[in-house]
């Protein structure tokens, strides 16, 4: 009897490898590329997205004056070359010549001036405005102080674009990379208002434009006929996905070609049976904690100060997460290029001096075991999200602190942030290889990334200093000076700096790992393809 199912599960074995191997080739054959995605899009306007998982699609749909090589390096993009002034605070554009929305409209300077206008305008509530702020009068437009006219941005003629700076800005080319200073459509826009993000009346200027957005399904894209270098793969569907292990079976099954992550528990087993499938890199990040500065206690930075002492960022990457995280203790990636960050003041002490310490400051701040400190930890619901704060809950437990976890949904969790809607909670910040683009999380007029409403004149002073500064050692400096004050007040605790993990079909070419971790669709294109 044993040998009959023996022989059975055998057969059904067989059976499943089939299918899959089947789905597998049946993907790769076709000329439609299914990848799996965070989550649901909120949004698919480039100007009021705020997540990585919109930023991943409007990266296939629109094309930005600079764009990311399939390495990701930064290569022109709707623009075709540019100049910069010796002060650094007038850039110069040549747009391609080729340029062309998907109804084959040209794209222009005047695109580009209405565009940036339209983010900085307060009606449209970009929350990542402020990424423009570096153009002149940018900031009091979107405060309403001045009319979007008065940007300092122009079209010089129909294929040269100047913006002018308030300040030197020397990774303006970066940051121009963002959906923040896409192109959108005025001609459509003009004529059907809010809908033009509807399939029905969609015209972008990327490689793909919008077929079908089916909520909580996908987000189908077919190649754009008029984009200057035609995608290999004409049709693809970007899945939002409910979980990494949703995402994880539906790769196994064949179903999707890549994903963005899996549960990190597979890791062994991907590296021993799919090697060839596992993609993991460095990612220039940081995942940090935030206190709510405004709500009692946190106020009292000696209460931040003694939760950050006792936080162990290297038990957090290799004994809970260990799925090639690195642990950190700047706010600002290692990764960066050509700038020292500046570590927790507490870096070198030892474990057991930390939690001495750790003591200490809350006796002052009135907590013992009588009146113990009692705090609402929050977190994204995920399970590697649970498992990093029970370790940090357990990590408190050790001065006689009283932990509450609490989860929500990504962006349910976000927009708690940025409402203020918290105590301490998990953050992150994923992308640009400049300190000035995680320091900024701190700066008091940045509300909208500043979650726990952070505020110290000195820090924000050296921040403003350093803007003004073209010279980047000098600009540098006073990076750090600013980053010295704030790691003292402890707003922010650093944990790790992420390594993406990714899964992508064998059969799949043309991706390239890449510190950035972004991946556009049409640089892919399967290895069997005619």
């Amino acid at each position: 009897m044993f040998s009959c199912f023996k022989g059975l599960n055998a057969f059904l074995y067989q059976i499943g490898l089939g299918l899959v191997l089947l789905a597998i080739a049946l993907n790769a054959s076709s000329d439609v590329l299914h990848l799996g995605n965070d989550g649901e899009p909120s949004t698919l306007d480039p100007h009021r997205y705020n997540l990585r998982l919109e930023e991943t699609l409007l990266n296939d749909l629109f094309m930005g004056l600079t764009t990311f090589t399939a390495a990701g390096q930064i290569a022109p993009g709707a623009a075709e070359s540019w100049t910069q002034s010796e002060d650094g605070k007038t850039w110069t554009f040549k747009l391609r010549t080729d340029g062309r929305w998907s109804d084959g409209e040209p794209v222009t300077a005047s695109d580009f001036v209405y565009s940036m206008r339209r983010l900085l305008t307060p009606s449209t509530a970009a929350s990542l405005a402020y990424f423009l702020y570096m153009i002149e009068n940018a900031e009091a437009i979107n405060r309403g102080e001045l009319p979007p006219e008065a940007l300092g941005v122009t079209a010089e003629d129909p294929l040269t674009l100047r913006i002018r700076l308030a300040y030197p800005y020397p990774y303006l080319l970066e940051r121009l990379l963002y959906p923040t200073a896409f192109p959108v459509p005025r001609h459509v826009i003009e004529r059907v208002g809010k809908a033009w993000t509807k399939a029905e009346h969609w015209v972008s200027n990327g490689a793909y434009k919008l077929a079908e957005w089916r909520p909580q399904a996908y987000v189908e894209m077919v190649a754009n006929p008029f984009f200057h270098a035609p995608a290999p793969i004409k049709t693809v569907r970007h899945h939002a996905l409910a979980s990494e292990q949703s995402g994880y079976n539906r790769f196994r099954s064949g179903e999707l070609a890549a994903i963005p992550s899996f549960p990190a528990s597979e890791l062994t087993n991907m590296q021993q049976d799919r090697p060839k499938e596992l993609r993991l890199a460095p990612l220039l990040s940081i995942m940090y904690l935030v206190f709510n500065t405004q709500k009692p206690p946190f106020h009292d930075p000696r209460v931040r100060k003694a939760l950050g002492l006792v936080i162990q960022q290297q038990t957090i990457t290799q004994r809970v997460l260990r799925n090639g995280s690195q642990p950190s203790l700047s706010i600002t990636p290692s990764l960066i290029r050509d700038y020292q960050p500046v570590p927790l003041p507490h870096a070198d002490l030892s474990q057991a001096n930390r939690v001495g310490k750790a003591r200490d400051l809350l006796a002052q701040a009135g907590y013992n075991q009588d009146h113990p400190l009692r705090v609402t930890l929050k977190h994204v619901n995920s399970l590697e999200g649970k498992k990093i704060n029970l370790a940090i809950a357990a990590m408190w437990r050790q001065l006689g602190v009283e932990t509450t976890l609490a989860q929500s949904e990504l962006r349910a969790h976000f927009a708690d942030l940025r409402q203020g809607s918290f105590e301490v909670a998990w953050a992150g910040w994923v992308g640009e290889n400049n300190p000035e683009h995680y320091l900024s999380l701190l700066r008091s007029d940045i509300g909208n990334v500043n979650y726990g409403r952070y505020r110290n004149s000195a820090f924000d002073d050296r921040m403003a200093a350093a803007r003004r500064q073209a010279d980047a050692t000098s600009r540098g400096e006073l990076l750090r000076q600013a980053e010295q004050i704030m790691v003292a007040d402890y707003p922010v605790v650093p944990l790790y700096m992420l390594a993406s993990r990714r899964l992508v079909n064998a059969s799949l070419q043309g991706w390239q790992d890449n510190v950035r971790n972004m991946h556009q669709s049409r640089y892919l294109f399967w290895s069997d393809a005619p």
